[in-house]
């Protein structure tokens, strides 16, 4: 071979590149790179409400309160209207006038003894002055003054509950406008519920009716009544 003919050994590499690069793109076009697809997601499924609301089943009936029977307490029997006493002022003593000595007796010569004569002696004693009779103004007065306190008086429910009787006798005081003056038991029921529930009669009655004039004695009027509790046991 000549020196004129012999290609360099660059060109020859040069061709060679060439080769690979046109064999390589002609490999990629012929066999393209297939990709594996990708499934689309799983749908996700959500379970919405009704949007008729449910019916729901009517509540049970309430069923009825069955109440204990309760005891039966008994009746309060409507008292008599009691009695007032009016308490009068005693009257003081008037002293006595000093009794003069009596004169020594004679000495006489015996005679013969005159008969004795008996006295009388219902005549001999003192005779109490008569108690007059009330007024018709004082008869009703009373009778005022005891309807008014009958709308005060209250049976204790637990007396009532357990039974206790019993009467009161309460003494006050009162003056012309019929103001009370003062007030106490004299003689107790023997129920303490008793005995509070008169106390607190007189105080809510208050003021009471005024008495008539002639029943005052220094501008004051005491009087004890009864007041009776008692139960209808039938």
């Amino acid at each position: 071979m000549t020196q004129s003919r012999r290609i360099p050994l660059w060109a020859t590499a040069l061709l060679i590149a060439a080769g690979l690069h046109v064999g390589l793109y002609l490999v990629a076009r012929l066999n393209p790179k297939v990709e594996p697809m990708q499934m689309p997601p799983a749908a996700m499924m959500i379970e919405l409400e009704p949007l008729v609301a449910p019916v729901e089943p009517p509540p049970p009936p309430p069923q009825p309160v069955v109440e204990p029977d309760e005891p039966e307490l008994p009746k309060v029997v409507e008292a008599p209207k009691p009695k007032i006493a009016i308490v009068k002022p005693k009257p003081k003593p008037k002293p006595k006038p000093p009794q003069p000595k009596p004169p020594e007796p004679e000495v006489k010569p015996p005679q013969e003894e005159a008969p004795v004569v008996a006295r009388d002696e219902k005549a001999a004693a003192p005779q109490k002055a008569p108690v007059s009779a009330p007024t018709q103004a004082q008869v009703s007065w009373q009778s005022m003054l005891l309807g008014h306190l009958a709308k005060y008086k209250r049976y204790p429910e637990d007396a009532r509950r357990r039974g206790f009787e019993g009467v009161n006798r309460l003494r006050f005081v009162l003056d012309a406008n019929g103001k009370v003056l003062s007030y106490s038991l004299v003689g107790k029921s023997g129920s303490a519920s008793l005995d509070r529930a008169t106390l607190e009669m007189i105080r809510r009655a208050q003021p009471l009716p005024p008495p008539p004039a002639d029943m005052l004695q220094n501008g004051q009027l005491e009087i004890v009544a009864p007041f009776v509790y008692s139960l209808d046991r039938r």
